[in-house]
């Protein structure tokens, strides 16, 4: 997972307050429920040594934040203000509350997961709907569908060409729908595109999607354009198009790391993966999930400060040595100026 937007926790000294809590605002009390939130984890931090602005400024923060359903909230202060603020998916199983040296990341990798930029696609013979994976609309195409729209007609002489315009009609609306995602796919960096709808007019589009594009292409029979059209099938063929993606990214990262280990391209314990993380080697930190604050904050702090991916690694998956293991951008001795 990319962390960039975690370097401002690095840039500047001093002891950081971390808390992660139950935002959630699916239920009639919810309110009062953060309220009480916010308070005990201002408690919580004074009874570690905390201060009181960066106390006042948690809970301040931790009550202004009501989610619209089931959320979380990590949240990190320090010198009286809060730094960052980041929503969860789902909230933690218990609040936490820390106060210490550096800022506490590691239960936010725990909450996130990989994030996925996608784009879906629902798609009829007139036209399309492009949605982020933000849940916005990001453009609707209509092609034409003046006649002929549709085959079903009487027999007669006339029938073969009546045919011949309606699959022209389609070709052209399939054309522009086509158009449209690959402009999309550049535009907010979608990496899954996820095409529901007409089976004939996902057909007609995948005839024009650029391969670039069309090698992140699912196509999925849930969903329709039909007004009432129920989207949860559609919403479960999309959560399992971004599982199968990053179960892939995953197979392949570790296929790396384990080719890298016998050619210098990656390294594996604490002490092997320090020295790289300082020069700037790492292309991707590798931590197990059962890996300890410490040594696990101090690495990917380091990893934040030097632009390297961290992923997250179950026991069952690869058994680090140590925990940690990291793929390298060059050869360990290899001079990175050397084409």
């Amino acid at each position: 997972m990319n962390l960039t937007y975690l370097r401002p926790l690095y840039r500047q000294e001093g002891r950081w307050a971390s808390a992660y809590v139950d935002v959630s605002g699916d239920s009639a009390d919810a309110r009062k429920r953060i309220d009480l939130a916010g308070r005990a984890i201002a408690d919580e931090l004074a009874a570690a040594g905390a201060d009181q602005a960066t106390r006042e400024a948690v809970e301040t923060a931790i009550r202004n934040q009501v989610g619209t359903a089931r959320q979380g909230l990590a949240l990190f202060a320090t010198g009286g203000a809060v730094v960052l603020t980041h929503l969860l998916a789902q909230p933690p199983a218990t609040p936490i509350a820390r106060w210490g040296r550096r800022p506490s990341v590691l239960p936010l990798l725990h909450g996130s997961g990989e994030e996925v930029h996608w784009l879906r696609v629902l798609v009829d013979r007139t036209g399309g709907d492009l949605v982020l994976d933000s849940g916005r609309t990001l453009r609707t195409v209509r092609g034409s569908d003046r006649y002929p729209i549709s085959k079903a007609r009487p027999g007669g002489w006339s029938q073969p060409r009546y045919q011949r315009a309606a699959e022209e009609n389609w070709d052209r609306n399939a054309k522009e729908v086509a158009e449209a995602i690959a402009h999309a796919v550049d535009e907010v960096g979608a990496e899954v595109v996820i095409l529901a709808g007409d089976v004939r007019a996902r057909q007609l589009l995948a005839e024009h999607l650029p391969p670039a594009v069309a090698r992140r292409v699912t196509q999925t029979d849930a969903g329709s354009r039909a007004a009432g059209a129920d989207p949860e099938p559609l919403d479960e063929a999309t959560e399992e198009a971004v599982r199968v993606l990053v179960a892939r990214r995953h197979d392949e990262l570790l296929d790396a790391y384990r080719a890298g280990r016998a050619h210098g391209l990656a390294v594996a314990g604490v002490a092997a993966v320090r020295t790289p993380l300082e020069w700037g080697q790492v292309e991707t930190l590798l931590i197990s999930t059962e890996l300890p604050d410490d040594p696990g904050e101090e690495l990917v702090a380091g990893a934040v400060g030097e632009d390297a991916e961290v992923v997250l690694v179950a026991p069952d998956q690869e058994r680090l040595p140590e925990g940690v293991g990291a793929v390298l951008r060059y050869r360990v001795g290899a001079d990175p100026t050397e084409s």
